[in-house]
């Protein structure tokens, strides 16, 4: 079983809902403080039941919109979940077992749990066949209720759709800003009263040997035991840690995990160890950076979460600000791992700041979310394409910028020489086709008129770049009118694209018609698939060597079409920061 997309309505500021759709794997949430981005995290974690004591509960409380004085509505988080038949089953029987108990604890209770197992008794004796379902809880009572359980009673229902939810990946939240892992971790008597922490770090037990736990080194008689197994433990903790924590801090010291319990007190203490020239030094996690204790707290919830599923791969991981301690470079690191995260592991839905953590090589641009508190009052949420921007549309990335109050070009460094082009399409196909210079960067504009306006903001920010247009009729006329607006001098740096032999070519018709249909087999796309599609697929391929090959499957013709373009750009750019471009360098 899997989520497929969420719906979230009258939570706190949110009124008209708003649909998180899961397909897309990695979604980012885009917007200035107090727009709402949190909220819809948190949103999200209120529908598995299993969270309420996580997060202290504040995801549970003040769910009511406190700048509306009218009463309150209810609050509602709806989640469309794939399963089958089979699965649904499986939930009867465990919700019939659970009403059952509950019947026997609560005798004397005003439910009426008899009435709940009657009525999964008599759905289950005739279970449709289903592919999805839609669970709603509403906040408050914290009931669920499925319209799919039909004839079902309402506590029924709300036990049928708790073992659904058992059943389903983890929905896991981290906030950088109060998340703190424990160093010193209570260990309880019984699974109900664990703490997440305590869950986290049973986790790693199991993981290292299955035959271990918490509980089971605490009952050791053996001290010689105990001490073998925190031994192991700790071995595989610190492999698991300190590999990945050198990707995100190159110079940090050699670290590694020590274990010890205390019996007496029932206490799992956890010490960071460093090492400088031989030396050890032992830290609580709290006594580390706010970058290592972000690493620390990030790593343990991904790799040891505690509840136990079927497939892993739905994980759904709710980030705020994640990376917000780490230095600009570890935040293109962390980049890259979320995008990982969303291929092999989970979904990833996070809320951000920093321009590094959209870098479009990683983040498709259609999925980002731009995030904004109407009138203060009202959270809505729009879908990057679909957002106006307050001036006139510039480059791709403009709405994101907009709502960061961030001047974009300030983002390109000094050291990058940029290739503006017409669209985000443009940018997929010449990373996919053609081989860059390693400080190359690609501008992606939003038209060929576009470009032209980004020409000014190039020279007032003093950026080396070129601008490349398509070789038709729009492009003809717009770098016509750069030349026109910049004179011939700046005019050095405007380029389109190779004819090679024909009257006009555009980025799409630089890949030979009889080139697509291969694409879209090995690509797995149906047979309409759009050019749009064809790019972006093979662009976010996770399988480089599978994108390689597919690459290498294009005809002569369309791999001398972008050689002929590649040489265009190499030539272009091969000159130094102040240097103008050489004129004659377009291959007809």
């Amino acid at each position: 079983m899997q989520y497929k997309k969420f719906s979230i309505k009258n939570y706190r500021a949110i009124k008209e809902p708003i649909v998180i759709d899961l397909s897309k794997r990695i979604i980012p949430l885009v917007g200035i403080n107090e727009c709402g981005k949190t909220t819809i995290l948190q949103a999200l974690f209120c529908f598995d039941f299993m969270n309420d004591k996580a997060n202290e509960g504040k995801h549970l409380k003040n769910t009511h919109n406190l700048y509306d004085t009218t009463p309150a509505l209810t609050s509602e988080i709806i989640a469309t979940i794939s399963c089958k038949k089979l699965d649904i089953a499986l939930a009867c029987e465990k919700a019939i077992r659970a009403l059952a108990s509950q019947d026997k604890a609560v005798p004397n209770s005003k439910i009426d749990y008899t009435k709940g197992i009657d009525s999964v008794q008599q759905y289950a004796e005739n279970l449709p066949n289903v592919t999805e379902i839609e669970i709603k809880r509403t906040l408050g009572s914290n009931y669920y209720k499925c319209d799919t359980l039909k004839g079902v009673s309402p506590i029924g229902q709300h036990y049928v759709c708790q073992q659904i939810i058992s059943g389903l990946p983890y929905i896991l939240y981290n906030d950088d800003f109060t998340d703190r892992p424990e160093s010193v971790i209570n260990i309880s008597d019984n699974d109900d009263d664990r703490s997440e922490w305590e869950a986290i770090y049973d986790k790693v037990f199991r993981q290292a040997n299955p035959e271990y736990s918490l509980q089971f080194v605490l009952e050791c008689e053996d001290e010689r035991t105990r001490k073998t197994i925190l031994a192991k433990v700790t071995r595989f903790l610190s492999k698991s840690l300190t590999a990945s924590w050198a990707k995100f801090s190159p110079t940090a010291q050699k670290i590694s995990v020590d274990l010890s319990v205390n019996v007496a007190e029932r206490k799992l203490e956890v010490f960071i160890v460093e090492e400088t020239k031989g030396e050890q030094s032992h830290f609580f996690i709290t006594d580390r950076s706010k970058g290592f204790i972000w690493y620390y707290n990030f790593i343990m919830k991904i790799m040891f979460n505690p509840k136990e599923t079927g497939d892993t791969r739905g994980t759904v991981f709710l980030l705020d600000e994640p990376g917000s301690y780490l230095h600009e470079s570890a935040q293109t690191e962390l980049c890259t791992k979320l995008a990982d995260i969303s291929k092999n592991e989970g979904v990833v839905i996070y809320c951000t700041h920093s321009p590094r953590l959209l870098n479009p090589d990683y983040i498709p641009l259609n999925n980002i979310l731009i995030v904004e508190k109407e009138k203060n009052t009202r959270i809505t949420a729009i879908p990057l394409p679909e957002k106006k921007t307050n001036a006139k549309n510039r480059s791709a990335m403009q709405p994101v910028y907009e709502a960061l109050y961030i001047p974009e070009y300030e983002m390109i460094s000094r050291d990058e020489k940029v290739i503006c082009v017409e669209g985000i399409y443009d940018k997929y196909a010449i990373e996919c086709f053609c081989k860059l210079p390693d400080n190359a960067r690609m501008y992606p504009s939003t038209n060929a008129d576009a470009i032209v306006n980004n020409i000014s903001s190039f020279i007032a920010y003093q950026k080396i770049y070129i601008a490349l247009w398509d070789s038709d009729k729009e492009g003809d006329k717009c770098i016509g009118q750069a030349r026109k607006v910049f004179g011939p001098y700046e005019a050095q740096r405007f380029f389109q694209l190779p004819k090679m032999g024909r009257e006009k070519r555009r980025m799409e018709e630089m890949i030979e018609l009889e080139d697509y249909p291969i694409l879209k087999s090995m690509l797995d796309l149906s047979d309409d698939a759009t050019y749009e599609t064809i790019i972006s697929t093979l662009y976010f391929l996770s399988d480089k060597r599978r994108q390689k090959k597919v690459i290498d499957s294009v005809s002569d013709i369309t791999k001398s079409n972008f050689a002929a373009l590649e040489r265009v750009i190499g030539n272009s750019l091969s000159f130094s920061g102040d240097d103008k471009v050489m004129v004659g360098t377009h291959p007809e």
